[in-house]
């Protein structure tokens, strides 16, 4: 791997996500690098996070993936809910923001950038940084915030909020932008919102497939087979392989086609197991 130029930089949180099943790394930068790396895509991945924390050995010695952690004494934590009809998280502990003096000089040339926040970790400055090349972004970490203060209603729970990011969306200068359908209520208008400034909007709907915005074209993709054992992390996937295949050069049809059947093997396993 040439480690001064990676073709693709990643940005965003690695996380501590506390399920029932015991403690694992997620978050949308662990997702996205790791899926890049494996696809042999030379992949830089800069997070926050304490350098020692043994959860981050899922990304190290990892072939065509550079980890660079910013050393923070808190790793961002969420706690999972499984037990309703749809997952709630609560966010526990949050690492500081990430800023453009986080990114060595050498990695930040990269042709590609995903920015993946979990919780509002990569802000507007950070992201315009990157204008002039080809920037991709997962929203998700923008359409949410944790509840905080006294009483039962400030126990960390992470509701839908629209974050300045979006709300001005052409302002930031994004190809490709990936949401679910279950990020917010406003999805769907966001979407539109997104495509008319220019970048290529991704829906993803989970077992129902996706729908993608190239301009005023609105293409239903399906999704492909799959026997899903845990969602976590598809939509990550997703958006980095179709960042990844449209900066390329491919088609949009090509490009959302390679982004479904990477996210379908993602749900076939837990965690970051299956990638």
């Amino acid at each position: 791997m040439d480690r001064k130029r990676p073709e693709l930089l990643v940005l965003g949180h690695v996380t501590r996500d506390e399920t029932p099943h015991g403690l694992r790394l997620g978050g949308t930068g662990a997702y996205a690098a790791l899926a890049a790396a494996r696809l042999g895509v030379t992949t830089a991945l800069v997070t926050v996070a304490p350098t020692d924390d043994p959860l981050l050995a899922a990304l190290r010695d990892v072939p065509n993936l550079l980890l660079h952690v910013v050393p923070d004494v808190a790793m961002t934590t969420f706690s999972l809910d499984d037990t309703g009809p749809q997952r709630r998280l609560f966010l526990r502990a949050r690492a500081r923001s990430l800023t453009l003096a986080d990114v060595p000089g050498a990695l930040r040339a990269a042709p590609v950038v995903y920015v993946g926040p979990v919780a509002a970790e990569c802000d507007r400055a950070l992201v315009a940084s990157f204008r002039g090349q080809f920037v991709g972004a997962g929203l998700q970490g923008w359409l949410r915030r944790a509840v905080s203060g006294a009483g039962q209603e400030g126990d960390g729970r992470v509701l839908p909020a629209l974050l300045p990011e979006v709300t001005d969306s052409a302002r930031l200068p994004l190809a490709v932008a990936v949401l679910s359908e279950l990020d917010h209520p406003e999805a769907e208008d966001l979407a539109q919102r997104f495509a008319a400034a220019g970048a290529t909007v991704a829906i993803t709907r989970g077992a129902r497939g996706s729908t993608l915005l190239v301009g005023k074209t609105r293409l239903e993709v399906p999704a492909a087979p799959a026997v899903e054992v845990d969602p976590t992390g598809a939509g990550d996937v997703f958006g980095v392989v179709l960042t990844l295949h449209l900066a390329r050069g491919a088609d949009a049809r090509t490009a959302v086609a390679a982004a479904a059947e990477a996210a379908a093997r993602v749900v076939e396993g837990p965690g970051l197991g299956r990638l």
